[in-house]
């Protein structure tokens, strides 16, 4: 079988039987408490690196002018 024909039909299998496909069968639950857990955590794990490089961010502008600050004091530049 050629490359183009498996992969055709691995495209055919993943569209025909999405619900075997599913990645957390317990993200589905049917109850709202569950559900809606594991959406906030999901948001949390999504937020919290952006929240860091943006934390990192922050503090780096802040010690970049600090420092310009002080160079300034002392007659640097």
């Amino acid at each position: 079988m050629s490359r183009g024909w498996v992969v055709a039909l691995a495209i055919v299998l993943i569209a025909a039987l999405p619900d075997v496909a599913l990645a957390c069968p317990v993200c589905f639950d049917a109850r709202d408490e569950n559900r809606q857990a594991f959406l906030a955590t999901t948001a949390f794990l999504s937020l919290l690196p952006l929240g860091m490089v943006a934390g990192a961010g922050l503090w780096l502008r802040k010690r970049a002018r600090e420092v310009d600050a002080e160079r300034e004091e002392r007659g640097e530049e």
